[in-house]
């Protein structure tokens, strides 16, 4: 630490207490309070001394607040929370700060930084506590959401599913996926919303209600838009696969190049799914590539074809195919066997 310019500061931060205190014929000049304070700051920032520079960035917020400068004030309060957040490693407090900040400047009219605020607090708690950190991000989303500016949450969207998927909360992610398609339907181009859709399927999958996934694709498909493009199919083909129980079509979709054009949890999590019954890469499931598809999409649906609930049902219902010739001959090896093992035991 340089110890001149900690006295600087502390010199500084007197003096700005100084000139907030009331006097007998004086009121607190708090735009000459704050100045000190700010001096003070930058003093104790050279000298490495933050925990001080914190004190002085907190006692200039409060002054500007009372000196009606709220802008600035919430300008003092970020200057906090980044030292609080990179330099002292106190996330906390910082997500506090970043709070208050936003306060600030939510009450001044900056909507954009006020919702800003809310996302670096968001951020400073991902690796502290989950549920407080997905807090901060869905506030900061839903201030743009009630101003109808729901189209600069785009990265705070992405971040938030992200932190969901890797916590494992799926449900949520889902949730914050369709606000996020609510948004994206207002875009020109609808790329991201079909993205954002097969993002859907895969999640609800990993929930494991894959009945549930095939009706959320059926009203996706309403859009004649999706029905016709690679994420479409890519979600036919992985409701298809777990209608079938087929793992090994499964996989071979989950790596389709397309695919990885999603979030990167995403893709991770589509390479982690798993038919019911089933693990990875098993070998005993094989597919019959002449099996009857049992599930399609809406627009066959309106010409006779099947719904995959109907589908799915459809394929439980039906008889098991007659044996092969093979499969008698196995049948009458397996019988001789057992006689020859009966007389073993007479």
């Amino acid at each position: 630490m340089d110890a001149e310019q900690i006295r600087d500061g502390v010199r500084h931060m007197q003096q700005g207490d100084k000139a907030a205190t009331k006097g007998l014929f004086r009121k607190p000049d708090w735009d000459v309070a704050a100045g000190y304070y700010e001096r003070a700051a930058t003093s104790f920032k050279i000298a490495k001394s933050y925990d001080q520079a914190v004190q002085a960035y907190l006692k200039q917020s409060d002054a500007l607040y009372k000196a009606d400068a709220t802008h600035l004030a919430g300008k003092a309060m970020e200057n906090a929370a980044y030292i609080l957040a990179s330099n002292l490693n106190q996330p906390q407090r910082a997500a506090d700060a970043y709070q208050r900040a936003s306060n600030y400047f939510m009450t001044q009219g900056s909507i954009d930084r006020a919702a800003e605020q809310l996302e670096k607090a968001g951020r400073a708690l991902e690796n502290v506590d989950v549920n407080a950190s997905y807090d901060m991000y869905n506030k900061a989303i839903t201030i743009y959401e009630q101003e109808d500016r729901g189209r600069f949450a785009i990265e705070i969207f992405k971040k938030t599913i992200s932190l969901l998927i890797r916590n494992k909360k799926y449900d949520k992610a889902v949730e914050i996926l369709k606000r996020q398609c609510v948004v994206l339907q207002k875009f020109t181009s609808r790329s991201h919303l079909y993205k954002a859709n097969l993002s859907i399927i895969i999640l609800i999958l990993a929930i494991g209600d894959d009945v549930e996934a095939g009706k959320q694709f059926n009203m996706m498909c309403g859009d004649t838009g999706f029905a016709q493009t690679e994420e479409a199919e890519i979600a036919e083909d992985l409701l298809r696969a777990y209608a079938e129980r087929d793992q090994l079509l499964l996989e071979k979709t989950v790596r389709l190049q397309h695919l990885t054009f999603l979030d990167n949890e995403i893709v991770k999590l589509a390479r982690l799914l798993t038919v019911p019954g089933e693990m990875l890469s098993n070998p005993s499931s094989r597919r019959d590539d002449n099996r009857p598809l049992v599930y399609q999409r809406v627009e066959n649906a309106n010409n006779g074809g099947m719904s995959y609930p109907s589908g799915r049902n459809d394929m439980y219902d039906r008889s098991p195919p007659p044996a092969t010739d093979m499969d008698k001959s196995f049948s009458y090896m397996r019988a001789l066997d057992d006689e020859e093992d009966d007389e073993g035991l007479r």
